[in-house]
């Protein structure tokens, strides 16, 4: 497994690790800062620094690890590895045991955290408007620029809708609301989301107020009959640089 040090130092952008195995061009460390793609989140991207060469990770990925049951929270796999892809061409500078240093991208990691935060308060408003349609959630995509939600209904938003929605999160972006994230009692991977009086599972890579979004466009889109998208671009966003140390 790899030590998924980004649930205690959220903001450390650089830190010393081992090589605990290499499998096909997949980098695996005894401890890590890149958050591995989950929940919708794409994963991080970085550099991985030997002696002499700073080298790309491209991508960032779980392996297998233990599947956890918990009541009244989603099954998730705990205790994986987590891979590092790099080109193949650079694999010849790695070996099993080798002590390196891991830094990521963290432009990207802010960008990817501001739009994982905003379509929590998406979420927070469709609860809002109607409750119960966070169980009718399907897929999610949290990419730089953006996310969307997917959602299993007949019923489709119309445009006063979607303008309620745009209006309650411009409210909560400008509340300050902090953020809080936290763990399962039971399992420290297990990790909670919070905003006001508003909870859900939620183990990706956040911020730490409402106010830190920024601009917000709020979309939708028919998927089929029985399929609805709400969609946010994020723009303008404080990337809190200052947050991250070495």
């Amino acid at each position: 497994m790899s030590e998924k040090i980004y649930y205690q130092e959220p903001y450390l952008k650089k830190t010393k690790a081992k090589i605990t195995d290499i499998i096909d061009n997949k980098i695996v460390l005894d401890k890590t800062i890149a958050y591995a793609e989950g929940g919708g989140q794409e994963g991080d991207r970085g550099w991985l620094i030997t002696k002499d060469k700073k080298i790309p990770f491209y991508d960032t990925k779980k392996g297998v690890g233990r599947t956890v049951f918990l009541d009244n929270f989603p099954v998730i796999n705990v205790d994986t590895p987590i891979y590092h892809f790099i080109d193949e061409n650079d694999l010849k500078h790695f070996h099993i045991g080798d002590e390196i240093t891991i830094e990521i991208d963290t432009v990207r990691r802010a960008k990817l955290s501001i739009s994982h935060s905003a379509v929590h308060l998406v979420l927070m408003c469709v609860e809002k408007f109607f409750p119960g349609f966070e169980n009718k959630i399907y897929g999610a995509k949290i990419k730089e620029d953006g996310a969307r939600l997917d959602f299993r209904t007949e019923y489709k938003f119309t445009q006063e809708d979607i303008k309620n929605i745009q209006n309650c999160i411009e409210e909560l972006i400008k509340k300050n609301a902090p953020i809080s994230l936290y763990p399962h009692p039971k399992e420290p991977e297990a990790r909670y989301w919070k905003c006001e009086d508003y909870v859900c599972p939620c183990g990706g890579t956040h911020i730490e107020n409402t106010s830190l979004i920024g601009d917000v466009k709020v979309k939708r889109k028919n998927l089929g009959k029985t399929g609805q998208r709400i969609s946010i671009t994020v723009k303008d966003s404080n990337l809190f640089q200052e947050k991250f140390y070495e």
